[in-house]
């Protein structure tokens, strides 16, 4: 009996296959479909939901099944990549990945390697693969027919399973980008390997090695750009190799600037067409320049090229639209935490301090954020809610602060609870945040929407922006994330021990060390805005007295700041390490400074800190005063 092992196909389905039309196999529905692949060892050509194509032959190697993927994938709708460097297929299916890679009989599903008992191979430039491996690990059913070598895989793919990528598609001969009107001849082998979050720039690559070809998009540039400002814009993108030709081609129905270079074995060819205030720009790059001397691949890769348009017809049923913007909102999906919202077009993406997601506005005024957590056992929604409420008092001065009372919500089927906070450093422009806390199973999703009142950010928006978040199933990959601020005490501190300097010093632990700057007996830690610097100087070498120093410090500070603006608050001597120290505080603008110094043996020992008015709490100035009282030279 031929042993049957790997059916996903399902999902790698991958390299070239001859294209027919399946667009009814791509469509999706609010329902579940129920998919029937049939096919048969020997022959040519596969049936799905009674619908025949023509594929590379399924095979036998040694007792073991082996199928092409391209057409499994478009029948179940699931994702793909492709790294041609080393050979190597990615499969996402149902919050199942799995790895292979051609040669290779060792298989990764779910970040742990598996063996199989024969190694995907390319055939005739379509990889085959085994076949009950991967329909067993997405779930599919497969029998085999001795009697008549058929083959018949049973599966239903979930409801609004989501074709992601290009080669979950068949039926589609071009490719393009509706938000951005261009569009491109799709030829078989042809795998998108990255596409930025804004798709103004996407590039893929030949399965097979042999080409690499991008496009991107420079947006708000100026209008109808002189011939030789577009040639230069292509000089700008090469790296180091030798211009082989550059001209301008004005003849056909879109003229546009050309280089042609080489860089060793590679050649490259950039095209530049300009559309009112967007340059589109495309690079190609085959990898062994012996490749273009053969006939028939110079025309092909040419032919490619010269499909490239400033356009997209959405009525074209073989026209795949990379954009996911749609009503001038763009749908993200985060893979790895199983979250999707819809963004601004126009925002761009990014990641923050705080380790959050980020979305922002052109502007840079209004932004959406996430952050995921694992939720420990005694945590509950509102005991999280009340923490982080209870943190923002400790943070910022009531009167540059204000909290609304929270509110109970549902987003996606889970139940949320929301905080409206607003902050101001000026008492002019306050900003305001829409805090959300949701829990669903095992993790916590903080999402935050931070903008200026002066914008005037409608309701609408934000209830929009929460309406459109999808909780799925986080990956697999994904262990136990701690969330810092469950166990955030601003009391609880640490000794710092300098045995260079001989000196101890008690730290807030949530004061970030800034550790390049943190040398030669000298201390720099952050907390939010503020700073604390702690300096050590030989008293001799400065030849100043501890008065000395602070005063040509507040000379120098209200000559920065402004005569007017800068005033002295505070002005005291006190204890510290056994001697009497200076004490200062200024304050100017919107900042506030604290100053000590004071002298013991051969060195001085300066503190100041830096923070906003609006950070001036009782709770911060305790303890801005406990931490230099705590410092003690030692033996």
């Amino acid at each position: 009996m031929i042993k049957l092992r790997h059916t996903y196909l399902i999902l790698l389905t991958f390299v070239l296959i001859t294209m027919q039309p399946l667009s009814a196999l791509a469509d999706s529905s609010t329902q579940a479909q129920s998919v029937h692949i049939q096919l048969k060892l020997g022959e040519d050509h596969i049936t799905i939901n009674d619908q025949s194509i023509t594929v590379e032959t399924p095979y036998a190697n040694n007792g073991v099944t082996l199928v092409p993927l391209r057409v499994i994938t478009s029948a179940f709708g699931a994702a793909l990549s492709w790294a041609s460097e080393t050979q190597t297929v990615g499969l996402t299916y149902n919050g199942t990945a799995i790895s292979l890679k051609i040669g290779s009989t060792t298989a990764t599903v779910n970040g742990k390697d598996e063996q199989i008992e024969v190694a995907p191979e390319l055939k005739n430039g379509t990889t085959m693969v085994p076949l009950r491996f991967i329909s067993e690990k997405f779930g599919a059913n497969v029998q085999f027919d001795e009697a008549t070598s058929t083959i018949s895989i049973s599966s239903t793919r979930a409801a609004g399973t989501a074709l992601e990528g290009i080669d979950s598609d068949l039926g589609k001969t071009h490719i393009g980008n509706s938000y951005y009107g261009w569009s491109l001849k799709y030829p078989t082998g042809l795998v998108k390997d990255y596409q930025s979050f804004k798709e103004d720039r996407v590039a893929f690559d030949d399965a097979n090695g042999e080409y690499r070809i991008t496009v991107s998009v420079k947006s708000d540039m100026t209008e109808n750009m002189s011939e030789d400002a577009l040639l230069d814009l292509l000089v700008d993108q090469t790296d180091d190799e030798s211009i082989l030709e550059k001209k301008y081609v004005s003849g056909g129905t879109r003229p546009y600037a050309l280089l042609k270079s080489k860089y060793d074995n590679a050649l490259y060819e950039y095209r530049a067409y300009q559309s009112g205030d967007k340059v589109y720009i495309v690079i190609f790059t085959i990898e062994k320049e012996e490749n273009d001397k053969v006939t028939a691949k110079h025309n092909a890769y040419q032919d490619l090229l010269n499909s490239f348009q400033l356009s997209f017809d959405s009525s074209d049923k073989t026209l795949k639209d990379l954009s996911t913007v749609k009503g001038g909102l763009r749908t993200y999906t985060d893979e790895t935490y199983g979250i999707t919202l819809k963004i601004p077009a126009e925002w761009s993406k990014s990641g923050s301090d705080s380790g959050m997601i980020q979305f922002t506005d052109p502007k840079k005024k209004t932004s959406i954020s996430y952050k995921v957590t694992s939720k420990s056992e005694s945590d509950t929604l509102q005991k999280w809610s009340d923490r982080d409420a209870n943190n923002y008092t400790q943070v910022y001065a009531s009167a540059y602060s204000k909290m609304d009372s929270a509110r109970n919500i549902v987003v996606d089927g889970n139940q949320a609870i929301v905080t409206r906070t607003s902050n101001t450093f000026d008492n002019r422009i306050w900003d305001a945040t829409e805090n959300v806390h949701i829990i669903k199973d095992a993790y916590k999703y903080y999402l935050v929407i931070d903008y200026s009142n002066k914008d005037d950010l409608s309701d609408n928006f934000i209830q929009s922006t929460l309406q459109s978040v999808k909780i799925g199933k986080p990956s697999s990959s994904i262990g136990t994330i701690k969330d810092s601020s469950e166990n955030l005490d601003r009391s609880k501190t640490s000794e710092v021990k300098n045995k260079n300097y001989n000196y101890t010093i008690t730290i807030p632990d949530y004061w970030k060390l800034n550790a390049s700057k943190s040398k030669n007996g000298d201390l720099e830690y952050a907390f939010g805005m503020g700073h604390f610097l702690l300096l050590v100087n030989d008293a001799d070498q400065s030849g100043l007295t501890p008065q000395e120093v602070a005063d040509q410090l507040q000379e120098k500070l209200r000559n920065d700041y402004g005569g007017t603006d800068f005033k002295e608050t505070a002005s005291r001597t006190e204890s510290v390490n056994g001697v009497q120290a200076i004490w200062k505080e200024w304050a100017y603008k919107n900042f506030v400074t604290t100053l000590c110094i004071f002298q013991k043996g051969d060195s001085h020992y300066l503190f100041m800190v830096n923070y906003p008015k609006a950070l001036q709490t009782d709770f911060l100035q305790k303890q801005i005063k406990d931490t230099i009282k705590s410092f003690q030279t030692t033996n």
